[in-house]
């Protein structure tokens, strides 16, 4: 692995990734991923999982997220049954994908506080929102509903523009589902506080 895999500039500041110790920093200091920030409320999600079975669910997963990201980023089609999928709830809801992978720096207080990429930016009607992607054996709506809240306030603080809507978006073999989430600042705020608590 490369000491950095992932670099940009956000803001003025640099943004840098490290995909092996799922590691953000920003002007060379750590934070906590946005993910790492909603174990304060979800704890561990696999924990006691055993590692065989994690790894299968996590090459499933990532050879998902890669082949839509590949899709929108390059035009690639490789056949499988979830991009067929994703193609068709795409169209089903009139989604338009923007980009993939979109990095995201989320402050508190002035300060850059968490980093994280999410999956999809979409557009619909002329608004954009969020989505993400999950492979998972079933889909966790108040777990989606804070991490997209947290993107959401994230990228508004990271670029110019407002995000209009949220979803997620369920892809598992012959699975597809897409749901609307709620969105409310308070879902980021309240995960923000929960997580200076923790570090007290």
């Amino acid at each position: 692995m490369n000491d950095c895999d992932f670099i940009t500039i956000i803001n003025g500041l640099v943004l840098d990734y490290t995909a092996e110790t799922h590691t953000y920093k920003v002007d060379g200091k750590r934070v906590p991923s946005i993910t790492e920030l909603l174990t304060v409320k979800y704890g561990h999600k696999y924990d006691g999982i055993p590692e065989g079975t994690l790894k299968r669910a996590a090459d499933a997963g990532t050879r998902m997220h890669e082949a839509v990201e590949n899709y929108i980023t390059r035009a690639d089609d490789d056949g499988s049954e979830e991009l067929r999928n994703f193609k068709f709830l795409m169209k089903q809801y009139d989604l338009k994908p923007l980009d993939s992978e979109i990095p995201v720096i989320l402050w508190n207080e002035g300060k850059p506080f968490a980093a994280g990429r999410f999956d999809l930016l979409l557009e619909k009607d002329g608004l954009w929102g969020i989505g993400d992607l999950k492979h998972t054996a079933t889909l966790d709506r108040d777990y989606l509903t804070d991490q997209l809240n947290l993107y959401k306030t994230a990228y508004e603080q990271s670029y110019i523009g407002t995000i209009e809507f949220l979803v997620g978006i369920h892809l598992r073999g012959e699975r597809r589902k897409l749901v609307a989430l709620p969105m409310n600042y308070k879902y980021a705020d309240d995960i923000i506080q929960a997580w200076k608590e923790k570090q007290k």
